[in-house]
């Protein structure tokens, strides 16, 4: 099987985690699903729009935050354009940087990054995951569920399924070997893996 490329997005520069307060440990399911969406955002042929669906409970458990996404959107060039509605959460709203727009909503259902290339549209699933070893081995469960997810998606034939998660050593070694499973292959989803750098790995579009 072919290793896949990896390209890095020319609108992303090189970010750390004292700039934008990102734990060094794990990669939050938000950071993944935005990193993705500006990635998509940079391609040749990309819509002017991303829709990025981010559940509550991967930026905040109680009073401990998990996910700046002010810090992180303003620390990667984004400017909030428009404030969450009334009633809405306070992470959602709309950010522009140039000619591109992100849309952070919190509604289920939808994907986690839904967007378009070339005229067709991408809907990812995305997971957190662990940038550093752990006892227990989370990265197959998370892969594992991101691929069940994705495969429930109501998508339209010429749709892009994606099921996306942190660029590490574990996850590289499960995508490799997954994408060439035949049932992966037959679905037609992609098992994108997304480096903190803003590179992104097995999208092919």
């Amino acid at each position: 099987m072919d290793k896949p490329t990896t390209t890095s997005s020319e609108l992303v520069s090189d970010q750390g985690p004292p700039d934008l307060a990102l734990p060094d440990d794990r990669m939050p399911e938000a950071e993944v699903a935005l990193r993705l969406a500006e990635f998509i955002l940079s391609l040749p042929g990309s819509g002017a729009m991303a829709s990025v669906a981010i559940d509550g409970a991967s930026i905040k458990v109680g009073d401990a935050v998990i996910f700046d996404i002010g810090r992180f959107m303003a620390g990667t060039g984004w400017e909030q354009t428009k404030e969450p509605q009334v009633g809405r959460n306070a992470w959602t709203g709309t950010y522009r940087r140039g000619d591109k727009t992100i849309r952070v909503h919190s509604r289920p259902g939808e994907g986690d990054v839904v967007a378009t290339v070339n005229g067709r549209r991408i809907v990812a699933e995305c997971k957190k995951g662990p940038l550093v070893r752990k006892p227990g081995s989370p990265e197959y469960p998370l892969l594992t569920t991101a691929l069940g997810q994705a495969l429930l998606f109501h998508v339209a034939a010429d749709d892009i399924v994606v099921a996306a998660a942190p660029d590490t050593p574990v996850f590289r070694k499960l995508a490799e070997t997954w994408r060439s499973r035949p049932l992966v292959r037959r679905a037609g989803i992609r098992i994108a893996l997304v480096a903190r750098d803003g590179a992104v790995s097995g999208l092919d579009l």
